[in-house]
């Protein structure tokens, strides 16, 4: 990987466990409840659920217009760790100008109910793309899904 972009999300109020679970075990459930204008279809093509080597389908909604649909493969999972890494297959910003990325969340609790999540992109772009443009379309994506979990979450807590 040529790349790296990084960017960090606060997580007031919701614990390292639970910001885990809604980015793992109830991704699906979650993006359909917390993204519904983010991700209009999510399934798992391969695996048992969201787990290493599962390869996930997503299509956008509205919230990401012209965007084709896409999936992504889970090469690391450390639930000890919290660490969740998908490489990109096909489709989606793989069709944009992406060659190979890998994002990764890693999750570190701060006590107190407050999670930080680190999100870095390692990236290879194909030939004559515009780096900027790609990449700020895409960060600014994960970090509207991050957002969106994160919100989803917080009021789910409050209730």
């Amino acid at each position: 990987m040529a790349s790296m972009r990084q960017f960090d999300v606060e997580a007031d109020g919701v614990d390292i466990q639970s910001l885990w679970r809604a980015l793992t075990k109830d991704k699906i459930e979650v993006l359909q409840k917390a993204a519904a204008g983010l991700v209009s279809e999510a399934k798992i093509l391969e695996g048992n659920g969201i787990a290493l080597s599962s390869l996930i389908y997503i299509r956008l909604g509205p919230a990401a217009p012209g965007l084709e649909p896409f999936t992504e493969r889970i090469v690391e999972f450390d639930e000890k760790k919290h660490v969740l890494t998908f490489l990109g297959v096909e489709g989606g910003y793989m069709n944009l100008g992406f060659a190979r990325y890998l994002l990764t969340f890693k999750l570190d609790d701060f006590g107190g109910g407050k999670t930080m999540v680190n999100a870095s992109l390692a990236y290879d772009l194909k030939e004559n793309v515009d780096e900027s443009q790609l990449l700020d379309g895409f960060l600014k994506l994960q970090r509207y899904y991050l957002d969106s979990v994160i919100n989803y979450l917080q009021q789910k807590h409050e209730d």
